[in-house]
């Protein structure tokens, strides 16, 4: 994903880009087409440095409940033919938690494009997240299907499966599938669910983290490790750590990292700088 073009400051792109409070009122007293489509850009090509570190879903969503605005534009961002080319959650993240809160606001044609993206995006567990806090019981129930069919039931499927159930912000859709005794796929979850719990059971009989005696550089490399050898995403853990041990003669080396760092070591570094 290439870094977004930001606009001037001076300008209603450039002041919605940098997530502004006058940008609100400038959306509001400008042409609606011109403020729709300065909307529109932002949410579809995420103008945030680091998505990591910085909320901007509640401030476009607010926007487009007061403007009104249409869907259409994240619609074709997330079903587009570059969903398939670039399944990176940077790309849908922002998408998915605007109409997230819009669906809290009352619209149900988010909800909607939710659970049509869980069935077909890339980024389907995003998506599961947003509604497993929103939705009710009976359409969480429906997704079932869908989610299960992307697993084939072949060990490595299978695995997959676990790693996903495992993996899950917002465990709620798992714990129902499991649960529903009408449901064809409730004992393979209840299975993977099991199998994550052991999988949790074993690494923390042999742990991999960090231990007393372990320095800046040690920490670094375990998050790097972490993503890199796992893809397991450590960064958060590791900016913990950091704080615990990082003292005044570790700056040069996290503010090098920062800078030039490889992604998980530099994030964790970012957000130990930022916090401390």
């Amino acid at each position: 994903m290439f870094d977004p073009v930001i606009a001037p400051s001076g300008t209603l792109l450039g002041l919605l880009q940098r997530g502004r409070g006058d940008g609100t009122l400038h959306a509001l007293t400008a042409p609606r087409e011109e403020a729709l489509a300065a909307l529109d850009t932002c949410v579809r090509q995420d103008p945030r440095g680091d998505w990591h570190l910085e909320n901007r879903s509640l401030y476009y969503a607010r926007l487009y409940r007061e403007l009104d605005g249409p869907l259409d534009g994240i619609e074709d961002h997330l079903f587009g033919a570059d969903d398939l080319l670039d399944p990176e959650e940077s790309r849908t993240g922002l998408a998915l938690a605007v109409l997230g809160h819009l669906g809290s606001y009352g619209r149900p044609e988010a909800l909607a494009l939710l659970r049509r993206y869980v069935a077909d995006g890339a980024n389907w567990a995003w998506a599961l997240d947003e509604l497993a806090v929103r939705e009710d019981d009976r359409a969480l129930r429906a997704l079932a299907a869908p989610v299960l069919a992307r697993f084939p039931e072949t060990p490595e499927g299978e695995a997959e499966l676990t790693a996903a159930a495992r993996g899950a912000y917002e465990p709620r859709p798992w714990h129902l599938w499991a649960c529903d005794p009408g449901s064809p796929h409730a004992e393979r979850v209840r299975a993977a669910l099991e199998r994550g719990s052991f999988d949790r059971w074993q690494r923390q009989l042999a742990p991999t983290g960090p231990r007393p005696g372990w320095s800046v550089p040690d920490i670094l490399d375990w998050a790097r490790r972490g993503l890199e050898e796992n893809g397991t995403d450590l960064h958060a853990p590791a900016a913990r750590c950091l704080a615990a041990v990082a003292g005044p003669e570790d700056r040069q080396l996290l503010l090098a990292t920062a800078r030039e760092g490889a992604d998980a070591p530099r994030l964790a570094a970012l957000r130990h700088l930022r916090d401390s």
